[in-house]
């Protein structure tokens, strides 16, 4: 069981990189998050579930909004693993489901589909990945500190909280997802590798990172900036791994942090 929430302690949504799922880390991550004293819910990647919907549409060539339908089921496929891999782990489709959860001292894992598909503002398309679903679905939850979790480390902002140990990116290339706007008629849309953000090139000056920065080297997904408006989001990679039980049980968050005010348009 974890600890029991404090009246101090912030409700947290975290989004588990499918990009961890062949990674010995990834357990060591679930086992960190039984450390948090308040109300959690982590959001899934698509993980390998996600590969298998981006083979499936280079091969069968059906849609892009058939795919981006079956990479949030993947999303879904993905939280049923983890919830099989670490006790203590509800599965919840709303909000109010992951506070039942969450009031018998479960962390809630979110199943996407029944709440994506009943807000049809939400863009059919890979510029909104399973990054910036864990956003909304944080405003949607009332709660304001989003944690993405990934797999490779990266240099911390200017100033920005987490001592060297986060931003990070996914440990295999991943093709970039081009936009509708963007490819050939008929072509199918190549989707980034799990749902998730395509791998990036580290910044040569770490000085000049920022919220824009971090968007222009795709460590998250074009689509973010918008729906992390408001929002603390913390970035945290292997590095913040070994600090991170201790750093969950004092009710804090690993990585580094990033403060997303300006209002960004979602990308077309």
């Amino acid at each position: 069981m974890p600890p029991s929430p404090s009246a101090e302690t912030r409700p947290l949504v975290v989004k588990l990189g499918g990009s961890l799922a062949a990674s010995p880390a990834l357990r060591r991550w679930l086992a960190a998050l039984r450390r948090y004293p308040g109300p959690l819910t982590i959001v899934p990647g698509g993980g390998p579930f996600a590969d298998a919907v981006r083979s499936a549409q280079e091969a069968l060539r059906f849609s892009d909004a058939a795919a981006h339908d079956m990479a949030i089921m993947a999303m879904e496929q993905y939280g049923r693993a983890l919830r099989d891999l670490e006790p203590g782990l509800l599965p919840a489709e709303t909000p109010q489901q992951a506070e039942a959860a969450q009031a018998h001292g479960a962390i809630a894992v979110w199943s996407p589909v029944a709440m994506t598909r009943a807000d049809p503002q939400i863009p059919a398309s890979w510029d909104m990945t399973s990054d910036s679903l864990a956003a909304w679905y944080a405003h949607e939850a009332g709660t304001r500190a989003l944690l993405l979790i990934k797999s490779v480390d990266f240099p911390p902002p200017p100033g920005g909280e987490g001592g060297g140990a986060a931003l990070l990116l996914h440990a295999e290339e991943r093709p970039q997802a081009a936009s509708r706007s963007t490819r050939e008629p008929g072509a199918p849309l190549r989707l980034p590798s799990s749902f998730e953000t395509p791998a990036a090139q580290a910044p040569q000056d770490e000085g000049s990172l920022s919220a824009d920065t971090i968007m222009a080297q795709s460590i998250v997904d074009p689509c973010f900036a918008h729906y992390a408006r408001g929002l603390d989001v913390y970035i945290a990679g292997p590095a913040a791994l070994r600090e991170a039980p201790e750093t969950f049980a004092r009710g804090g968050l690993p990585g580094a942090r990033f403060d997303f005010t300006r209002e960004q348009s979602i990308a077309s």
